[in-house]
């Protein structure tokens, strides 16, 4: 089988056409969020939104309501929550979030756990994903909340870039640091719902992170580092998703693993000149003292 035959053969299919397009808009979406997540140092961030969300995932099936708008819904609260208890002073944003993120993942293994015995095999399909299952209502969902993310990055991404590297002179320049932060939280929601049926909520944030640790590895520069997440992360989705088909291997999880790969073969490649420079320093003699 040829490389060409190997990338196609997969997608002639209708189900497998709607699964790549629902990779690629998170590849997008991901990575357009992470970026910002990486620089700020709040991987963590991530991983509590993907958790908490499990609440309104699990709510909205119960009601029979749309699983998406539930978990918008419970995103939407937990920003809600951080916001207002960070207002506190005595209160640091990691405690805020770790004691928000408790609660709602809490709620959601209630629901899943005491309300039904069919909910914890139905909701599966959303902690681990079930992207073959992707409808085409799914797919203008999915492009519709990717569009929002874009139009956000781009909107407030001046003001975001100013606030994560000087918050102090972005306050004295009248951007609203704080306010910054709900929207940078309700990004992050969007972007994990995006994941919801292709690496699901448990996975999700590996398609945050990674793609933007990649490319901190490349470059410092906030455009180039945005250009290459969502590039690193088009590919892990696109390739993992082939490798999926042909490997018969879960799609989310050989995503995420695909991305990881990249990652660790970036960190390779750019090891060889970082321990040239370290050891060219090393060895460069004092300046004497005048």
């Amino acid at each position: 089988m040829t490389v060409l035959h190997w990338l196609t053969d997969p997608y002639s299919s209708e189900f497998m056409r709607h699964a790549l397009l629902a990779a690629v808009m998170v590849g997008i979406a991901g990575p357009l969020v992470g970026v910002w997540i990486v620089l700020r140092r709040l991987a963590y961030l991530g991983d509590a939104m993907s958790h908490s969300l499990l609440a309104g995932v699990a709510g909205a099936y119960l009601l029979g309501a749309s699983i998406t708008a539930g978990a918008l819904v419970a995103g939407l609260v937990m920003a809600a929550a951080i916001a207002a208890f960070t207002l506190h002073p005595r209160l640091r944003a990691d405690a805020v979030i770790g004691a928000v993120e408790t609660a709602l993942f809490a709620v959601g293994i209630i629901l899943v756990s005491t309300r039904s015995d069919r909910i914890g095999v139905d909701l599966s399909a959303y902690l681990f994903g079930q992207i073959t299952t992707v409808t085409t209502d799914d797919l203008r969902l999915n492009a519709a909340l990717v569009a929002a993310v874009v139009v956000a990055v781009s909107w407030f991404g001046p003001d975001v870039r100013a606030a994560t590297f000087d918050p102090v002179h972005a306050r004295l320049s009248g951007i609203r640091v704080a306010g910054l932060e709900i929207v940078l939280l309700v990004m992050l929601a969007v972007a994990i719902v995006v994941s919801l049926q292709t690496v699901g909520l448990l996975m999700s944030v590996s398609m945050l992170v990674t793609p933007a640790a990649t490319a901190r590895l490349v470059t410092s520069r906030t455009t180039t580092m945005t250009a290459v997440a969502v590039t690193v992360g088009v590919f892990a989705a696109v390739v993992g998703l082939t490798a999926s088909y042909h490997l018969d291997t879960p799609p989310g999880a050989t995503v995420a693993l695909t991305a990881a790969a990249v990652l660790a073969a970036t960190f390779l490649a750019h090891l060889p000149r970082r321990a040239h420079r370290h050891r060219r320093t090393a060895f460069v003699a004092p300046t004497p003292a005048p």
